[in-house]
């Protein structure tokens, strides 16, 4: 009996989960230009105009794929040195700089996408899409910086004081079994920062200033003409990314270390 209730429990759980994802997968086939559900004429025709047909839209999307890709690779390039500094010396100056890059994430987007566009505004690069990836990394660099102080955490002490009672030097041990070792940490932290800029709207609507347009700012742009098929075809993308995304770093990295799970307790 606690089993079934268990079972049933998981099951409507599941439920609630999918059903809002069902219904905006159904709503995205709609042949005409309203989002209706059951939908009406059912084409695939929304998805070649999101991914084919229509320059708005792919505009928008190589926009997005840009913005996320080069903050990500900005972020990990920026925060690999600082948690090294961090973990090898682990100075006040090191940790003040921790503080500092982690720092924009813990405040409200509205207030931080407020605080760049008065400052893209004073040095003259609001609305470039430049500043919006700097923006983006500035935001999100709390994420690798976490994931990359955990894979230096993990890495066994046992093979550095091995590597270096056998002659190596630092940058050998670095390159052999720092960089190595915290390999799928670092793609994690990567993968995290492109999940989150492809899906962040608050910060990337102030900095833009309307100069161009991510998919999520264009799908609030499209709002102003009604809910449309293809803004639905938007937030399937948005889905696809998101498990494409996070079943990689569940299958290639330590994910159960990444969400806080103590290793020591499982050897106990």
């Amino acid at each position: 009996m606690k089993a079934a209730l268990k079972h049933g429990f998981m099951l409507i759980c599941a439920a609630y989960i999918s059903l809002p994802i069902v219904i905006v997968c159904l709503s995205a086939l709609n042949g005409g230009r309203s989002m209706l559900f059951p939908p009406k004429d059912p084409t695939f025709a929304r998805f070649w105009e999101f991914f084919v047909s229509e320059p708005v839209w792919l505009r928008s999307m190589e926009n997005s794929i840009i913005v996320a890709l080069a903050s990500a690779t900005l972020a990990v390039l920026i925060t690999w040195p600082i948690a090294y500094d961090q973990w090898k010396r682990n100075t006040a100056f090191s940790r003040a700089l921790t503080g500092l890059a982690g720092l924009p994430f813990a405040l409200p987007p509205i207030v931080f996408g407020v605080g760049l566009s008065f400052l893209w505004t004073f040095v003259g690069g609001l609305g470039n899409i430049f500043t919006g990836i700097l923006s983006h990394t500035a935001l999100l660099a709390a994420l690798p910086l976490v994931t990359i102080s955990i894979g230096l955490q993990s890495i066994d002490r046992y093979h550095l004081d091995a590597a270096q009672t056998m002659g190596a030097d630092e940058p050998t041990i670095l390159r052999t079994i720092i960089l190595p070792q915290t390999l799928s940490y670092t793609l994690s932290g990567f993968f995290f920062v492109v999940v989150l800029s492809f899906h962040e709207f608050i910060v990337i609507f102030f900095v833009s200033a309307s100069a161009y347009s991510t998919v999520t700012l264009q799908i609030f742009n499209s709002l102003r003409n009604g809910f449309t098929p293809t803004m639905a075809v938007g937030a399937i993308t948005f889905l696809l990314v998101s498990i494409a995304v996070f079943s990689a770093v569940a299958r290639y990295g330590d994910l159960p270390r990444l969400l806080g799970a103590d290793p020591a307790r499982k050897d106990n």
